[in-house]
Formats: C-alpha cells, sequence, structure tokens
C-alpha cells in the first residue's frame, strides 16, 4: 500500500511505444489502431494544486449542440458526434486513425472536485473543462468522550 498521499507510479507508455516500434516494426501501433480502434475523442487530464483540467479533441465542432457535458455520480459525461468533413467509402481510406461518429466518454472526478464551478471552453478544435478543487482539509483530531 502507498504512503497517504503517494500515488500509483504510471506507466512509461511514451517508452513502451517507442520499444514496441523498435522491436516490431514502424507500423506496429498502426496495425493496433485498425484492431483496436479509438471510440471517441483523444483526451488529456491533469491536475494542478487548483484544479482538474479535462482536454479533448474535439475537431470541427460548428455549434455547442454537438456536444453536451454533464455531472452524474462523481463522473463526468462527455457525449457528442465528431462528423467526418470529407465524403469516401471506406474501402477508399488507406489509413484511417481519426475517430468519426458518436461517441460517450465518462471520467471519475476526485471527491474534492467543485463541480458546481467547473466551466468550459472550445477553442482550435479543443474542449477544455476546468474543474476547481477544494483545498486539502488537513488532518482532523475526532474528539473521544469517555463515560
Amino acid at each position: 500500500m502507498n504512503p497517504p498521499g503517494n500515488r500509483t507510479p504510471k506507466p512509461d507508455w511514451k517508452g513502451l511505444s517507442a520499444q514496441a516500434g523498435d522491436v516490431l516494426g514502424p507500423e506496429f501501433w498502426q496495425d493496433i489502431a485498425s484492431i483496436i480502434p479509438l471510440t471517441g475523442p483523444r483526451v488529456d487530464m491533469y491536475e494542478t494544486p487548483q484544479e482538474l483540467v479535462v482536454v479533448a479533441e474535439v475537431p470541427g465542432l460548428s455549434s455547442p449542440e454537438q456536444i453536451k457535458l454533464s455531472f452524474r455520480d462523481q463522473s463526468l459525461l462527455m457525449r457528442g458526434m465528431l462528423v467526418r468533413p470529407y465524403q469516401v467509402l471506406d474501402e477508399q481510406m488507406r489509413l484511417s486513425e481519426r475517430y468519426f461518429g458518436a461517441f460517450e466518454r465518462v471520467f471519475r472526478l476526485p471527491g474534492n472536485a467543485l463541480t458546481s464551478q467547473m466551466r468550459a471552453q472550445y477553442h482550435n478544435g479543443l474542449l477544455i473543462i476546468r474543474i476547481p478543487l477544494a483545498p486539502p482539509d488537513g488532518e482532523k483530531v475526532i474528539p473521544i468522550q469517555f463515560t
């Protein structure tokens, strides 16, 4: 078990990607992507001491009706539709890494997320969601009553 405040180390995916590419060849990740395609926009999520930030690639949106954000059970839900801006048949595609179609992504939020103060902005194909975090409470002493 990790001491309080420590997080489990994250796998080095970039290193793994480079090693797999070296061993299995430069087309390895393209082949994997065709077998297990991404089913929604690519997302980065990072945390600062003040906020949690979610950045989603959602290119080509022209109105707020194309994407919906909601909150339920300590989770952020992102739903929408990514439309392919060019008309081609699937058999014409020589390489297909981008995702198009309906999607739903769910992100579990930390308990200290101030969800009532969430805000989102769409600019240059990126949806940026900022969720303020409550400051840490610190340790609280609980009095014990002896009878």
